[in-house]
């Protein structure tokens, strides 16, 4: 493969087209290297996978009748895509928002959807206010007094791992077929995988990157070096991760709504749709 030299090192004095940099994370792609306008060339469009495979969800949840809940879980989908590509662009705080705020909310949709589902009204009521409500302190604290993105990503780990945690108990108690259950423990499995794996290379950007910024400059040389970006891999490995546990949750929802015997999981080589059969014509 042909390769060129990295564009020059610029001094960290430089200040790109959207100004000085004000997101409380900066990661290891060298910033504004390759254009004035993008400080983040590779983190900012491998966000695009967020906004293909959303789309697929949002097309897939029109066609086979899943509702406003997996409309507005699409569309949160693609929002955090946009949300990253703007704070990668530009590394302003406000974007950094936009990105890791809608992590929050489309994950808290399933949250409260799942814990109140088949419980007394009261109950019900008392589930979706009460996530809508630890939902809104949790973003009041986190833009006005604790900007620790550890506190973000703690509270989002608790959400996530609540969904989990509640689905498999509902599959446990309302999948009666035990090959229906194994597809979503393997479907859930591979959802989960993809995420860890994300996160393992992520921090590996973390904790090697003065090497992997030698290595792309003195070794590997452009584009090959782009393989090397760890923060971009981690969007492209959590997008098919969300994308799968979006399937995984779809599949128990037909069982949740007593409309198993109507869908059917089918496979567009790695990708997947549950899908509403055509009634049979007798």
């Amino acid at each position: 493969m042909v390769s060129f030299d990295y564009p020059a090192k610029l001094p960290d004095s430089y200040v790109g087209f959207w100004g000085p940099v004000t997101a409380t994370i900066d990661w290891c792609e060298e910033n504004y290297i390759f254009t004035p306008y993008i400080a983040e060339v590779v983190n900012s469009f491998t966000n695009f996978i967020f906004v293909a495979l959303a789309m697929g969800h949002l097309w897939s949840t029109y066609k086979n009748n899943f509702g406003s809940l997996y409309v507005f879980i699409s569309i949160g989908f693609a929002s955090v895509g946009l949300g990253s590509f703007l704070f990668h662009m530009t590394l302003r705080y406000e974007y950094q928002l936009m990105d890791e705020l809608p992590m929050v909310y489309v994950t808290a949709l399933p949250f409260g959807y799942i814990f109140s589902w088949n419980q007394p009204r009261l109950v019900q009521y008392a589930w979706i206010v009460g996530t809508f409500t630890a939902t809104a302190l949790f973003t009041y604290i986190y833009i006005y007094v604790q900007r620790n993105p550890a506190f973000h990503q703690v509270f989002y780990a608790i959400l996530n791992f609540g969904v989990i945690y509640k689905t498999i108990r509902t599959i446990q108690w309302k999948v009666t077929d035990s090959k229906a259950r194994k597809t979503m423990y393997k479907i859930l499995v591979l959802a989960v995988s993809l995420f860890i794996f994300g996160f393992f290379i992520w921090n590996l950007d973390f904790l090697l990157c003065p090497n992997l910024i030698d290595w792309r400059r003195n070794i590997l040389g452009f584009p090959l070096g782009v393989v090397t970006e760890g923060h971009g891999w981690w969007h492209i490995f959590t997008g098919l991760g969300v994308y799968y546990f979006i399937i995984y949750n779809q599949l128990l929802h037909t069982w949740m709504t007593d409309q198993q015997d109507k869908y059917k999981l089918v496979w567009h080589g790695i990708f997947a749709e549950v899908q509403l059969q055509k009634p049979k014509i007798e």
